[in-house]
């Protein structure tokens, strides 16, 4: 059968990226749009590894100014997302100031919100919200609501993370409206996961493990493998605040599974520091600070502040509950300075 560009963009619209890579298989030339397609289906199942791998390939042969800031872009948000925030920043610049060389509207657009999406990553978090800000306002005029959606869930995280609760619950409902207005369920269920973890952090914790069952019902019935493995680390922090142990430590072993499949590093050492934080009830303490020691390594690794700062806490504990009383409050002081450095509230989290 001959192979169909038309279907292979339909399936990715539809969020369907296994049938998007079998009919690209299909494809007897290499070009730059195909390698840019085939990163595409690689980044859509949550293979960012893998995805930034083929998209170099379609950068190297590209002399097209749309496919390179096509490319560009969607390699700053695999970077982005592998913790890599200061690299993303970098490309999402580069593809700015190309977009503006060449007086490319839309990919002005989109280099803002990925330079904003890359802030947002690296704890910047004023600088964020006002690039946000300025592509909110561009997607409103266009009456773009997919666009809307995506950076309130973003603006979500943002208050979230400067401990301004209400607005954040606020900034993800009207995320989760939007996407349903435009039958985005892919987009509402990361709603459901903004409005769980930020419950959370409330002590909603009923509120949390329902709207994580929510985005749990949409991610099961898609191929977003990061979106399942996200939602599994959310659930299983939800229901280690319900003590619900044993539970949580389920859904911690399956995201680790998946987030190891896909190479999320970061994402990884989330779910090793959260059921860490369950061995440590659990008095299991050496195997408690296995998990922490990766999680440390892991983040160590990246531009994840948050994750760094809550992993020196936890592990501060453990070191005390160990007796290395000396090296616990060397850690948590550290720990506690580097939050109030990067204006992150994180050490205030510890009822969590």
């Amino acid at each position: 059968m001959a192979f169909d560009i038309d279907y292979v963009f339909e399936q990715l619209e539809m969020n369907e990226p296994v049938h998007a890579l079998e009919e690209l298989k299909k494809a007897r030339k290499k070009d730059a749009q195909l390698f840019f397609l085939e990163g595409e289906s690689h980044r859509q199942l949550g293979a960012f590894e893998t995805a930034l791998k083929t998209y170099a390939k379609g950068l190297n042969i590209s002399d097209v100014a749309e496919e390179r800031m096509d490319i560009l872009l969607a390699m700053s948000a695999c970077y982005r997302t592998l913790g890599h925030a200061a690299l993303a920043y970098e490309l999402a610049l580069e593809t700015l100031e190309m977009s503006k060389e060449l007086e490319y509207d839309d990919y002005e657009i989109r280099a803002m919100q990925e330079m904003g999406m890359s802030l947002r990553a690296w704890g910047k978090l004023d600088e964020s919200l006002e690039l946000l800000d300025a592509v909110l306002a561009a997607y409103v005029q266009r009456k773009d609501m997919a666009g809307q959606s995506f950076i309130h869930w973003a603006k979500g995280g943002i208050f979230r993370l400067k401990g301004e609760f209400a607005e954040g619950i606020a900034q993800f409902k009207k995320s989760i409206a939007l996407a349903k207005k435009v039958h985005d369920k892919i987009n509402e269920a990361y709603g459901y996961c903004g409005l769980a973890g930020i419950s959370r952090i409330c002590g909603k914790i009923d509120d949390c493990v329902k709207n994580y069952q929510l985005a749990d019902k949409i991610f099961k019935n898609s191929q977003d493998v990061f979106g399942k493995a996200y939602t599994n680390c959310g659930m299983a922090n939800g229901l280690r605040q319900q003590g619900k142990y044993d539970e949580a430590l389920r859904r911690y072993n399956t995201a680790d599974k998946l987030y190891s499949q896909i190479g999320d590093k970061v994402d990884l050492g989330f779910v090793k520091w959260g059921r860490a934080d369950v061995l440590k009830r659990k008095n299991k303490l050496a195997l408690a600070l296995k998990d922490l020691e990766e999680a440390r390594e892991l983040f160590d690794n990246s531009d994840e502040k948050r994750g760094q700062i809550l992993t020196k806490l936890s592990l501060a504990q453990v070191f005390y509950a160990l007796g290395r009383t000396e090296e616990a409050e060397e850690l948590y002081d550290s720990g506690v300075k580097q939050a109030r450095a990067e204006k992150l509230h994180t050490y205030l989290e510890s009822y969590t």
